[in-house]
């Protein structure tokens, strides 16, 4: 029995419509293509006025130059698609990086070939926003390998200015050489996607800024003497101790262990902070002022969720305006900062919604007993926005203003609370929180950027030449595995 009479072969017809299906998608959208150089135009041209005057003239040794020089051109057609196999391609880029701050992307590429050596390739990468309709342009990281030895692997490191905040998308990266003569041009396209978070640029609290904190919570303070439930956090449950409180027993618990089992609670010392952003802009004729101004106050934003998150036991809020408002909340540590940080990076201006709005979706306990900070770029009457609340009376939104900082971007009113440093910025971050939580996240960081010190040899993209069942050739790109 043949091949195509078992019972498992598809019929002829439907290879030879999978066959063609997969040859108009390689058409449609190429992987490899080869490009004929400015100077490869030249040398065609002044190949064809050799031939044509070779023969109008009738002149053996013109025609023989000319065919001669056909040579190069042809060798440089095959040349450069050998050069271009069996090459793996490395990557490694930061997670996030902070706006004004260097953005360092590392680029490794290997020649798994055992002969025959890499020359003259060059990389170019994208980095294009992945919100539709940004105005960002893109980035478009280059590398350049001169030789790569068989059975080796060269680095290269591009360092450029990081964008605007934001989410940008590393897309397709194409690999391509003009070796041996720079005649023809062969690139072969990489799919290779990665997520980069653009954070908000960050600075440093004046003492101004303490000062104001501290006072709002002195005042708020002062007039609550008694030790509220606000004020301490259910931690677990311990054995009695002689002294403790008959209040604090958990029966149910003690009655299934057998023994009296109390709550133990841990006092807060800090007060809880909600950070209310009005990104706020004019539907038309926005003049640069504002969106400075808009920029200004998310960057405060951003660098007091950092300054909280330096210690443990505070619970943090974020919250924001706009047609459907916002919040993220949990205790203060160095998973709720990321997360902080990328909801301001894709934060963009509204000209809808309003404090009032906001202040319906925060959570009871943060309307209760929180620090907050309300930070924009134009004037709000803060009782009038409270009183338009859904949640608050009119006593309540009066007593909800002893706990409420204010500050318009636009009147300059942010520029004593916040200096920006000229340098890099991102050490901040590792400066700022504590040891053991930044230590663990800078850990699974370099993990997933590299330094290239101890490479995976399971990583990146390797270029292959297979042949197809109709026998022609194809180019496939597969993750590199080990040897």
């Amino acid at each position: 029995m043949s091949a195509e009479e078992r019972p498992g072969s598809p019929p002829p017809r439907r290879r030879r419509a999978k066959r063609l299906a997969k040859g108009l998608i390689q058409a449609l959208v190429p992987t490899e293509r080869t490009i004929v150089t400015r100077e490869g135009f030249a040398y065609f041209a002044v190949m064809l006025v050799l031939l044509a005057a070779g023969m109008l003239q009738r002149i053996n040794l013109i025609l023989l130059v000319a065919t001669t020089a056909a040579g190069p051109f042809v060798a440089s057609w095959f040349g450069s698609r050998a050069m271009v196999r069996r090459l793996s391609v490395l990557r490694r880029g930061p997670r996030y990086v902070f706006a004004g701050d260097p953005l360092t992307v590392d680029y490794a590429l290997g020649n798994d070939r055992r002969r025959m050596a890499a020359l003259a390739l060059f990389l170019e990468d994208q980095l294009v926003p992945a919100e539709r309709g940004a105005s960002d342009a893109a980035t478009t990281p280059r590398a350049f390998f001169p030789r790569v030895a068989a059975g080796e692997r060269a680095r290269t490191r591009w360092q450029g200015e990081a964008p605007r905040r934001g989410k940008y998308r590393f897309q397709d990266l194409d690999l391509g050489t003009r070796a041996p003569f720079g005649i023809v041009e062969r690139r072969v396209t990489i799919p290779m996607p990665e997520t980069l978070y653009v954070y908000p640029r960050i600075g440093r609290l004046t003492r101004r800024w303490f000062q104001l904190q501290r006072q709002t919570s002195e005042n708020r303070l002062g007039r609550r003497h008694d030790r509220s439930s606000q004020q301490e956090e259910y931690h677990g449950l311990r054995d009695y101790r002689s002294g403790d409180s008959s209040r604090w027993i958990h029966w149910r618990t003690s009655a299934r262990r057998g023994q009296l089992m109390v709550k133990e609670f841990e006092q807060q010392n800090e007060q809880d902070l909600a950070i209310l952003i009005d990104p706020w802009l004019p539907r038309v004729k926005v003049a640069p002022e504002q969106r400075e101004a808009v920029e200004r106050a998310i960057s405060f934003a951003a660098t007091v969720c950092l300054e909280t998150c330096r210690r443990q036991g505070r619970r943090l809020i974020l919250g924001w305006t706009g047609p459907a408002p916002g919040v993220v909340q949990g205790p203060a540590s160095v998973k709720l900062l990321h997360e902080l940080l990328e909801q301001l990076a894709v934060l963009r201006p509204v000209n809808e919604g309003g404090l009032a709005e906001l202040i319906d979706a925060l959570p009871p306990a943060a309307l209760r007993d929180a620090l907050l900070i309300v930070v924009g770029a134009r004037p709000l009457n803060l009782l009038e926005e409270a009183e338009r609340s859904s949640r608050l009376n009119a006593a309540t939104a009066r007593g909800l203003m002893g706990r409420v900082l204010a500050f318009d971007a636009a009147q300059g009113e942010l520029d004593d609370l916040i200096q920006f440093a000229e340098g890099e910025t991102r050490g901040l971050l590792s400066q700022r929180l504590s040891t053991a939580e930044a230590d663990r996240y800078s850990t699974q960081d370099e993990r997933r950027r590299g330094i290239f010190a101890t490479e995976p040899e399971d990583d990146g993209v390797i270029i292959e030449e297979t042949v197809s069942s109709d026998g022609t050739p194809a180019w496939r790109a597969r993750k590199g595995g080990g040897s």
